[in-house]
């Protein structure tokens, strides 16, 4: 399992290349069909909002990935599905969201 996190220019930019992932309709309801766990986070506080202080929200969305079951290349490192690399971003794990005391990768 290896846990990224993404941040794309707008909610429906990241909604594409999530259900590019995989997903099936049953009885109305879209579920995904890959085995990969996807967490939108939305547009996050640049700030920390005291009081009745108004949060200033970042104009990015982002998204947080538990990838599992990757390919891998010949060196062994893992090959993201189509899209994704780009969006990628480092420098945020001091942020509070985590999957399960997973470690994110930079």
């Amino acid at each position: 399992m290896i846990y990224k996190k993404y941040s794309f220019d707008s909610e429906a930019q990241a909604v594409a290349l999530i259900d590019a992932l995989g997903i099936f309709e049953e009885e109305g309801k879209i579920y995904p069909s890959h085995i990969h766990s996807v967490v939108k986070l939305g547009f996050l506080p640049k700030n920390v909002a005291e009081g009745e202080e108004v949060p200033i929200l970042s104009d990015k969305y982002a998204v947080d990935v538990l990838w599992r079951g990757l390919e891998v290349d010949e060196n062994d490192n893992p090959i993201y599905p189509e899209g994704w690399q780009e969006y990628l971003v480092t420098g945020l794990s001091s942020y509070k969201h985590n999957f399960f005391g997973l470690t994110y990768e930079e």
